[in-house]
Protein backbone atom coordinates (compact mmCIF):
# COMPACT_ATOMS: atom_id res chain seq x y z
CA UNK A 1 0.00 0.00 0.00
CA UNK A 2 1.66 2.98 -1.45
CA UNK A 3 1.58 6.45 1.03
CA UNK A 4 3.09 9.01 0.26
CA UNK A 5 5.73 10.63 -1.40
CA UNK A 6 7.78 8.49 -4.29
CA UNK A 7 5.91 5.39 -3.04
CA UNK A 8 3.23 5.75 -4.97
CA UNK A 9 5.29 5.73 -7.94
CA UNK A 10 7.83 3.02 -6.78
CA UNK A 11 4.23 0.66 -6.75
CA UNK A 12 3.11 1.30 -9.99
CA UNK A 13 6.54 0.60 -11.81
CA UNK A 14 7.42 -3.14 -9.70
CA UNK A 15 3.72 -3.61 -10.80
CA UNK A 16 3.97 -2.74 -14.10
CA UNK A 17 7.13 -5.62 -13.88
CA UNK A 18 4.87 -8.34 -13.12
CA UNK A 19 5.95 -8.27 -9.27
CA UNK A 20 3.46 -7.32 -7.48
CA UNK A 21 -0.07 -6.07 -6.45
CA UNK A 22 -0.76 -2.72 -5.14
CA UNK A 23 -4.18 -1.81 -2.70
CA UNK A 24 -5.14 2.11 -3.02
CA UNK A 25 -4.90 3.60 0.42
CA UNK A 26 -8.47 4.11 0.59
CA UNK A 27 -9.17 0.12 -0.05
CA UNK A 28 -7.25 -0.95 2.82
CA UNK A 29 -8.38 -3.46 5.25
CA UNK A 30 -6.89 -6.87 6.47
CA UNK A 31 -9.70 -9.07 4.26
CA UNK A 32 -8.07 -7.00 1.55
CA UNK A 33 -4.29 -7.76 2.41
CA UNK A 34 -5.01 -11.56 2.80
CA UNK A 35 -7.08 -11.26 -0.50
CA UNK A 36 -3.61 -9.91 -2.40
CA UNK A 37 -1.12 -11.95 -0.60
CA UNK A 38 -3.05 -14.91 -1.51
CA UNK A 39 -2.99 -13.95 -5.05
CA UNK A 40 0.66 -13.35 -4.73
CA UNK A 41 1.65 -16.60 -3.23
CA UNK A 42 -0.54 -18.96 -5.33
CA UNK A 43 0.32 -17.36 -8.68
CA UNK A 44 3.64 -18.70 -9.48
CA UNK A 45 4.34 -15.84 -12.29
CA UNK A 46 5.16 -13.66 -9.49
CA UNK A 47 7.78 -15.37 -8.29
CA UNK A 48 9.44 -16.31 -11.51
CA UNK A 49 8.98 -12.48 -12.57
CA UNK A 50 10.80 -11.43 -9.72
CA UNK A 51 13.82 -14.40 -10.04
CA UNK A 52 14.02 -12.79 -13.65
CA UNK A 53 13.93 -9.03 -12.51
CA UNK A 54 16.53 -9.93 -10.04
CA UNK A 55 18.88 -12.17 -12.75
CA UNK A 56 18.91 -8.43 -14.35
CA UNK A 57 19.55 -6.29 -10.67
CA UNK A 58 22.54 -8.75 -10.02
CA UNK A 59 23.95 -7.96 -13.40
CA UNK A 60 24.25 -4.43 -13.61
CA UNK A 61 27.00 -4.12 -11.13
CA UNK A 62 24.90 -0.85 -9.42
CA UNK A 63 27.52 -0.23 -7.16
CA UNK A 64 30.39 0.30 -9.86
CA UNK A 65 27.88 2.16 -12.13
CA UNK A 66 26.96 4.69 -9.40
CA UNK A 67 30.19 5.53 -8.49
CA UNK A 68 31.06 6.14 -11.79
CA UNK A 69 28.39 8.64 -12.06
CA UNK A 70 29.20 10.03 -8.77
CA UNK A 71 32.95 10.54 -10.08
CA UNK A 72 31.93 11.78 -13.36
CA UNK A 73 29.80 14.41 -11.51
CA UNK A 74 32.85 15.61 -9.66
CA UNK A 75 35.64 15.74 -12.66
CA UNK A 76 32.95 18.54 -14.16
CA UNK A 77 33.19 20.89 -10.95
Amino acid sequence: MPYSHDQPDNAARIERLGTSRTIPRQQYSAKKVVKELNALLENPHYAARAMEISLIVQAENGVAVACDAIEKQIEMI
